[in-house]
């Protein structure tokens, strides 16, 4: 028998049942049964008062489990680079283009971001490149 604490309670980390619940025992799991057992009737209701009724929120409950929501997405941009000017001629150009307007200011943040992260594994590839010939030249 599993012992239990002065005030009849089980001790930390013992149980008194070491099977555990059993899955699917809970109240959830009888209400998701039920509601699937009349999801063909359900799903027709909502239908019917959608269509009929002008029922808005059905309509978008509906909507909303056949078609995802729209994301935000930006638009492709065209512009040409300079990547004979370096990375920072590239960054000076990137804001100059969101300056006078033909790059939006959300999209232009979003390329000097990629350049910085760029700038950055660059670096780390460079400093790769001296600590493997510093210690190849040991």
């Amino acid at each position: 028998m599993t012992e239990r604490n002065k005030n009849g309670t089980f001790k930390k980390g013992k149980s008194g049942n070491k099977a555990g619940r059993i899955a699917g025992s809970g109240v959830t799991a009888e209400l998701r049964k039920a509601i699937l057992d009349k999801s063909p009737e359900l799903l027709q209701m909502v239908i019917d008062k959608a269509l009929e009724g002008g029922d808005v929120t059905a309509a978008m409950a509906l909507l909303n489990k056949v078609m995802p929501s729209l994301k935000a997405a930006n638009e492709p941009i065209q512009f040409t680079l300079a990547a004979s000017k370096g990375l920072s001629g590239t960054g000076e150009q990137i804001v100059q283009s969101i300056a006078d307007g033909s790059v939006p200011l959300d999209s232009g943040t979003q390329l000097l971001t990629s350049l910085a992260s760029l700038a950055k594994l660059q670096e780390m590839d460079e400093l790769t490149r001296r600590i493997e010939a510093l210690e190849k030249n040991k």
